[in-house]
């Protein structure tokens, strides 16, 4: 009995919500979609049943690394899993499809481009095979943050094997997602089994960048010999990071894509055994990594989606021990990604790219409670929530009147023809007397030097909240300047106010004495 199963192979004592049902749904050969989060126990949804019942049972998976992972994790278990990728060789090979044709197999895992082959479904037609388990389903919608197009090919499921249950499994989908992979499967009966999304154990903060790395090695020192994440956009930043780390006396290893597949291994390999403490490592890590105590996850860069941020901070707490989230936000973050999202020829693919990163914007801008904003954005009724583990909620920011200082900031970008980038704007504020101020004579303006109590840094973050609130819009993509909307007039007309949340207590600069 799967029960059995559950605690004499997996060593749980009793199955969580809804996991009990989604076993019972495949048993009785009927297909399902599963939401749930990360850390929620998918993964047990389809390997008790594959167990469980005759044949061997397919799992598309997206990467290998997950792959393997997953066959390493069963096969100390005792249970006869293998993968067949990319990476195999012919021996190999002969290995996997002897085990399948010999009905040894409970699980094999491929990848979707595997599944297409002709070979390849050759050879499993010739098997017993019990059921389909599609994990990271997501990635066959068009409208999920991971859209993989050789995903869409996986209808020819249905095609060559109408009598088998499939389940499609994901830790993050809308409703608009899920409804594109019922309809890209083909699973008209398909019952939808939705866990909830909220991480009670998760405390979510989000820092604004400055100082970063200074604030990071503080916020280390709280979780000394414990294991977590610090994710970076870009394979130098984990490179440098790392480095700085290091030097710094942490117990840290990088894993991007850069590395060889070797030191990629070894380095997850021990960070899984807590022989280091600390992965620094872009979004290509931690998929499918069974690892129960990370205590917290650190995004040092804004992430591209709400999906992506999160999934990866899904990994920590799996255990259900408190366990930190923090993000580090820059609106300069946005910058960087949207020099990417330009470059993608679709255009409904360009827009919802720059949706995405918009809402996900929102999220870290935005002074409300961080848990449901999450739960809203996956559709959850968050009413009955109560949060007190986000910084929001637990030290709610001060607010400040900016409309004065907003007004001065848009009669600058006004009288200077809406000709240039936040950078002059400052310094014409600020009356730094540039040779390019003097050249162009901007020094002659009415508004020259007429802000005297914000300081160079506050004033970024004034214009950064203008530009988050719609009310200066950036143009341009190698020389951005800035313009004005609708809603900027009525502010310089005096028909409306504006404030901005202070996450740090804003010091007036004491005047000099006379």
């Amino acid at each position: 009995m799967p029960k059995s199963i559950l605690k004499n192979v997996f060593g749980y004592d009793s199955f969580r919500p809804l996991q009990e049902e989604i076993i019972a749904r495949v048993l009785n050969n009927h297909d399902s979609v599963v939401l749930m989060p990360t850390g929620g126990g998918k993964s047990l949804c389809y390997q008790i049943p594959a167990i469980y019942l005759d044949g061997c049972a397919i799992v598309v998976s997206p990467l290998i690394s997950l792959m393997q992972d997953q066959v390493m994790a069963l096969n100390e278990l005792g249970i006869n899993a293998l993968c067949w990728n990319s990476t195999l060789d012919y021996t190999r090979v002969q290995h996997v499809t002897n085990q399948l044709r010999l009905g040894k197999l409970k699980l094999l895992y491929v990848s979707p481009e595997r599944l297409t082959m002709d070979s390849f479904l050759d050879c499993i037609k010739e098997a017993k095979i019990s059921f389909f388990a599609i994990d990271e389903a997501h990635c066959i919608s068009e409208w999920g943050h991971e859209f993989r197009p050789s995903y869409r090919y996986l209808d020819l499921i249905r095609a060559h094997f109408e009598s088998l249950p499939i389940m499609a499994l994901t830790a993050t989908a809308t409703t608009r997602v899920v409804e594109d992979i019922q309809r890209q499967l083909d699973l008209t009966d398909a019952t939808v089994f939705q866990a909830s999304f909220n991480r009670p154990n998760l405390f979510y903060e989000v820092r604004r960048k400055k100082n970063t790395v200074q604030q990071l090695f503080k916020f280390l020192q709280q979780f000394s010999n414990q294991s977590g994440i610090i994710y970076c956009q870009s394979r130098k930043s984990v490179n440098n990071l790392t480095e700085k780390l290091v030097k710094q006396g942490f117990s840290a290893k990088a894993y991007h894509a850069g590395l060889s597949q070797i030191e990629r291994e070894q380095n997850q390999t021990d960070f899984i055994y807590d022989r280091v403490s600390i992965i620094v490592a872009t979004i290509a890590f931690g998929m499918g990594i069974n690892k129960s105590n990370v205590r917290f996850v650190v995004h040092y860069d804004l992430p591209k989606t709400i999906e992506n941020y999160y999934q990866e901070t899904g990994r920590a707490g799996r255990d259900g021990l408190n366990s930190h989230c923090l993000l580090f936000f820059s609106y300069a973050d946005k910058h960087k990604y949207e020099v990417f999202l330009n470059q993608i020829q679709n255009v409904k693919e360009r827009e919802f790219a720059f949706k995405k990163l918009s809402m996900m914007l929102d999220f870290a801008a935005k002074p409300r409670c961080r848990r449901t904003q999450l739960l809203e954005y996956f559709e959850e009724d968050s009413s009955n929530i109560s949060c007190g583990t986000c910084d929001i909620c637990k030290n709610p920011p001060q607010t400040m009147d900016i409309t004065v200082v907003s007004q001065k900031v848009l009669s600058c970008i006004y009288r200077v023809n809406e000709r240039y980038g936040v950078s002059m704007i400052i310094d014409i504020l600020k009356g730094n007397k540039t040779d390019r101020i003097k050249y162009l004579k901007l020094d002659n303006l009415s508004t020259f030097a007429i802000e005297t109590e914000l300081n160079k840094s506050q004033l970024h973050d004034v214009i950064a909240h203008l530009t988050f609130e719609k009310i200066i819009l950036i143009d341009g993509d190698e020389y951005p300047v800035l313009k004005l909307t609708e809603a900027a007039w009525r502010i310089l007309r005096d028909q409306d106010t504006i404030s901005m949340p202070v996450f740090e207590v804003v010091k007036t600069p004491k005047q000099k004495p006379k």
